[in-house]
């Protein structure tokens, strides 16, 4: 079953990813990433990857100057595409990609790794950005099974992802 999740910002996508993931990690092998923003002072300076198997971190974003921007963050290109080679060795029963958005779509080799992985895996959850009108966020919304997130349906939803791929 391929699930896309999408809603406002701060909706709790990844909150609901990380549910999915601690609900059926002992259950299933579960293969991935999520995306963190990483706060200091209470302010929001960046984002990073978080691999799902490993733990590992690599940095996404970052407030700053630099040439590949989003908004006020500038994205770490060469970290997406490195990462996008573990993206196409992934091989859980599950696959979480938290998300698939502007700044991770900065890398062409992102792109490829996830349209591929698309077509050659069959249970996905993935976030996709809510306004975002990239061809892969099109595709995404259009071969899923598409859940918009609000405050009153997030819980359920996460519950019914949850009971979906817990066989």
């Amino acid at each position: 079953m391929k699930i896309a999740v999408t809603g406002r910002p701060g909706i709790g996508k990844t909150t609901l990813c990380l549910k999915v993931y601690e609900r059926l990690k002992n259950k299933i092998d579960i293969d991935g990433f999520v995306t963190k923003e990483i706060r200091e002072r209470g302010v929001r300076v960046g984002f990073k990857i978080i691999d799902i198997r490993s733990g590992d971190e690599i940095w996404l974003a970052k407030v700053g100057i630099g040439k590949v921007k989003v908004g006020k963050y500038v994205v770490f290109v060469e970290n997406m595409d490195k990462y996008s080679e573990r993206i196409r060795d992934f091989s859980g029963d599950l696959v979480i990609v938290d998300e698939v958005g502007p700044m991770e779509l900065k890398s062409q080799k992102f792109v490829n790794a996830i349209n591929d992985l698309i077509e050659e895996k069959e249970n996905l959850l993935f976030t996709v950005h809510y306004k975002s009108k990239h061809w892969l966020v099109e595709k995404i919304k259009k071969s899923f099974k598409l859940y918009i997130l609000n405050e009153i349906n997030r819980d359920r939803i996460a519950e019914e992802i949850v009971n979906a791929y817990d066989r």
